[in-house]
């Protein structure tokens, strides 16, 4: 079948404004905050085949810290015409679902990983930079959804990240579980529940004080050993504003547990108590 001149205009106008949209995005991610981008985004669009978003929100300096700083963080979903594949972004992680499936994913995943530099506080500031790095790992989930209303769903995942930069040469791994109701027509809600568990090298890295960073700070020496890291729960709302655009709002709240919270950079000179706030809005096709 042969398509019109017409047809094929607004194919093209539709194609250029997707692509300056993801490419706006992008540039958006090159300035996202620490803080934000090692927490992930409590705004998240998973119910739509492709999608670009931005959100902007209120996010801690570093993880543990006291003080606050506003980020912005990117969305975006791609999904491979006729097929449950899709490429993702949240944030700074990229990973893609190799599986076709409605239910299950299986994917790898890339994730930039900020470090810790140039803090607020005068004293954390003080101790050796964590260089940023990059993680390599693979998510598994699976997707649960209502049949007579795909708007109510359950949704799992265990993610393993590993060092791939040489920062802090260990591992983590990330659970969840969220589920999203309609509570109207225009609106959807989401509840969440997840917790982080690392290694000794991934803890020690980012709440440890060794004795060079000791002497610099004035923070007594600590070693962190493996353990979880955090708990946290989130709660979203998404107002749908037609088919194609979409405003959002979210709070994610982290616990940070054993030696995390014990640290002197957080128990000392921050919060074990985390909050992130933000709103965004999306784009959809």
């Amino acid at each position: 079948m042969y398509t019109t001149v017409r047809e094929r205009r607004v194919t093209m106008y539709t194609l250029k404004r997707s692509l300056i949209g993801i490419l706006a995005v992008m540039v958006v991610m090159l300035f996202a905050s620490a803080a934000l981008a090692a927490m992930d985004s409590p705004f998240v669009m998973d119910n739509v085949p492709n999608v670009v978003g931005v959100g902007v929100g209120m996010v801690p300096d570093y993880l543990g810290s006291k003080h606050y700083t506003v980020a912005a963080a990117p969305f975006i979903r791609w999904t491979l015409t006729g097929s449950e594949r899709y490429l993702q972004l949240n944030v700074t992680e990229l990973s893609f679902n190799v599986l076709n499936s409605p239910n299950w994913v299986l994917a790898p995943v890339l994730n930039y990983r900020p470090g810790r530099d140039d803090v607020d506080d005068e004293r954390v500031d003080k101790m050796d930079k964590i260089d940023d790095t990059f993680d390599v790992g693979v998510s598994v989930g699976y997707v649960w959804k209502d049949k007579a209303n795909p708007r109510h769903r359950f949704i799992t995942n265990l993610t393993y990240y590993a060092d791939a930069g040489d920062v802090y040469r260990g591992w983590i791994v990330s659970a969840g579980a969220r589920y999203w109701l309609q509570v109207s027509r225009p609106i959807d809600m989401q509840i969440g529940v997840g917790a982080n568990y690392g290694n000794s090298q991934y803890m020690d890295t980012y709440f440890g004080v060794d004795s060079k960073d000791s002497r610099k700070s004035g923070l007594k020496k600590f070693t962190a050993d493996e353990g979880f890291r955090d708990v946290n729960a989130q709660l979203g709302m998404v107002f749908h504003l037609s088919k194609s655009w979409h405003v959002g709002a979210g709070l994610k709240y982290f616990y940070l547990t054993s030696d995390a919270g014990d640290s002197p950079v957080v128990d000392t000179r921050g919060d074990a108590n985390q909050l992130i706030a933000g709103f965004g809005v999306a784009y959809s096709w």
